[in-house]
C-alpha cells in the first residue's frame, strides 16, 4: 500500500498542537509576571511562550492548508476513478481555484492569520516594553484564542466570522494604542 502523503502535514498538525499546549503549560506555571513594563530581559519570559504559542498556531494552519488540499485531492480523485467527475483532478487546480470551500477555508485560515502576526508580535512587544508585561500576557493569550477558531467561523454563515476576527483585531489595536498613549506623556 502507497503511504498517503496527506498524513506527513497531519503528523506536523498534531507535533505543533502538541507544542501549543505545551507552550500553555509552561505559562501557567511560570511564576509571577511583571505588572508593569519589562526591565530587565527576564521579565520578557511569559511574552516569549505567548510568542511560542502564536508560532505553533501558525504552522498549525500552514500544515492545514496542505493537509487539505492533499485530503481534497484524494477525494477528487476517488470520484474520478468511479466516474463522478469527468475531469482529471489537477493538485494547482485545487490547491489555487475557489471551487472547494475547504480550501479556500484553510487558505484564507493561513492568510488571515499572516496578516495580523506581524502588528500582533509588535503590539505585544511594545506594550510589554512600554506599558506592561502581565497586560501583554494576557491580550496575547485572548488573541490566541479568538485567532484559534477562525477556520470554523470562517465556514460558518456570515457575520460569524467577525467573532473571530474582531476581538482578535481589538487586541491589536488595544495593545498599539495603549502603548502609544503611554509614550505620549
Amino acid at each position: 500500500m502507497a503511504f498517503n502523503i496527506k498524513y506527513l502535514p497531519l503528523s506536523l498538525i498534531a507535533t505543533m498542537a502538541a507544542s501549543f499546549v505545551f507552550c500553555m503549560h509552561v505559562a501557567m506555571n511560570h511564576p509571577e509576571t511583571t505588572p508593569g513594563p519589562a526591565q530587565s530581559l527576564n521579565d520578557y519570559t511569559p511574552v516569549i511562550y505567548v510568542v511560542a504559542a502564536s508560532m505553533c498556531m501558525y504552522y498549525v494552519f500552514l500544515f492545514y492548508q496542505s493537509y487539505t488540499t492533499f485530503d481534497e485531492l484524494q477525494k477528487a480523485r476517488k470520484a474520478f476513478r468511479d466516474k463522478k467527475t469527468k475531469e482529471a483532478p489537477d493538485i494547482k487546480q485545487i490547491k489555487y481555484g475557489v471551487e472547494n470551500v475547504n480550501v479556500v477555508a484553510a487558505n484564507r485560515t493561513a492568510g488571515n492569520y499572516t496578516e495580523q502576526l506581524v502588528p500582533f508580535l509588535l503590539g505585544l512587544y511594545f506594550y510589554s516594553t512600554y506599558v506592561s508585561v502581565q497586560g501583554a500576557v494576557k491580550w496575547g493569550w485572548i488573541w490566541l484564542f479568538f485567532r484559534s477558531f477562525y477556520l470554523i467561523a470562517f465556514k460558518l454563515p456570515f457575520p460569524c466570522l467577525l467573532i473571530s476576527t474582531v476581538p482578535a483585531y481589538y487586541c491589536v489595536w488595544f495593545m498599539m494604542g495603549a502603548t502609544l498613549v503611554t509614550i505620549s506623556n
